[in-house]
């Protein structure tokens, strides 16, 4: 909720491009947006990777394969695409089983 959604929103906005659907970035709130990060913390102040809540709840990390979020601009302009979709495939991943999880769905 802090960075990705806002900054396809963002780009979205820059390139004329109309979202498909509404997003409300309320705080406080799991609907329509589940911020698994803060609804980890229960909306405190304190924040949560999903690296370090993969590794609490027993689920594989993205992070471990050696590329994360910080390095993925580098592989860009390395011509490294292959090893960009397969981290983002990873963390779309973790992300889901962290979510299931904290629903009780797993």
């Amino acid at each position: 909720m802090e960075f990705d959604l806002r900054f396809i929103y963002k780009r979205s906005v820059i390139n004329n491009i109309k979202p498909s659907r509404f997003l409300n970035f309320a705080r406080y709130r799991s609907d329509p947006i589940f911020d698994t990060m803060k609804e980890w913390e229960k909306w405190g102040a304190q924040g949560t990777s999903l690296h370090k809540l993969s590794i609490a709840l027993g689920i594989a990390s993205p992070k471990e394969e050696g590329i994360d979020g910080s390095k993925v601009y580098d592989y860009f302009l390395a011509g490294k695409s292959d090893e960009i979709a397969k981290y983002c495939e990873r963390d779309v991943e973790a992300t889901r089983k962290v979510y299931k999880r904290m629903i009780f769905e797993s």
